[in-house]
C-alpha cells in the first residue's frame, strides 16, 4: 500500500469534507471528542483553510483517507515575519477506520511535525479524550508530553528549530502539492462537467 502525503489547499476542501464524512461514529467520536453530525463536519472543513492552518491528507489510490490539522489564531510564517518561534498551534488527525493500523497516522504525526518547525510554530498541542489511547500512544512514539486538563489530556510537543535545509524542502514540497490540488481541482471540474 502506497501513501501518498500532500498539503491541502482551499481547492481540496471537498476531498476533507468528503473523508470527515466517510469516518464512523468512532472515529468522529475520537477526533472531535463527541459525535459530530453530517451538518457540523461540512461546516468545519469549510472552515479549516484560514490563514493559520495547515491541512495535510493522506491519499491511498488516489482517495484521501487521513488527514492532519494544524491550526492556529495565529498566522503562519508564509503570512508574517519569519523566525518569530512564538505560535502555538493544536494538531488533529483523522484515518478512516479500515485504514488504521497501518502506519497512516504516523506518517501524517512526522508531516505536521516537519511543517510546525518550518511555519514557525513553537508548540504543537494535541487535545483528546481520555478514552482515546490510540492517539495517545502515536503521540508518545513523538515523545509528547500529556497531562489532564479539565475532562481530557493535553500533550504538548516542543517543534524542532528549522534549517536552511528543511525550509527550502518544505518550499518547494509546497509548491509541489499546490501544483497537484490545482490539477486535481481542474479535473474534479471537468469530470463533472462531462457528467
Amino acid at each position: 500500500m502506497t501513501v501518498e502525503i500532500r498539503r491541502l489547499w482551499p481547492a481540496d476542501m471537498p476531498l476533507f469534507r468528503d473523508h470527515l464524512l466517510r469516518l464512523d461514529s468512532r472515529s468522529r467520536h475520537e477526533r472531535f471528542s463527541g459525535g459530530m453530525s453530517d451538518d457540523f463536519l461540512v461546516r468545519y472543513a469549510q472552515n479549516c483553510f484560514g490563514e493559520g492552518d495547515l491541512v495535510f491528507g493522506a491519499f491511498i489510490d488516489g482517495i484521501m483517507r487521513g488527514a492532519a490539522e494544524l491550526r492556529s489564531s495565529e498566522a503562519i510564517w508564509s503570512e508574517q515575519a519569519p523566525f518569530q518561534r512564538h505560535i502555538h498551534a493544536e494538531a488533529a488527525f483523522s484515518v478512516e477506520e479500515p485504514y488504521r493500523r497501518r502506519g497512516i497516522g504516523e506518517t501524517l504525526f512526522r508531516r505536521v511535525e516537519q511543517a510546525a518547525s518550518n511555519h514557525g510554530v513553537e508548540t504543537i498541542e494535541i487535545v483528546c479524550a481520555p478514552d482515546n489511547v490510540g492517539m495517545m500512544r502515536l503521540a508518545g512514539k513523538f515523545k509528547t508530553q500529556f497531562s489532564f486538563e479539565e475532562n481530557q489530556f493535553t500533550g504538548r510537543l516542543t517543534a524542532r528549530m528549522p534549517t536552511a535545509f528543511s525550509l527550502l524542502r518544505e518550499a518547494s514540497r509546497d509548491v509541489m502539492d499546490m501544483t497537484a490540488s490545482v490539477f486535481e481541482a481542474r479535473t474534479r471540474e471537468v469530470d463533472l462537467g462531462a457528467a
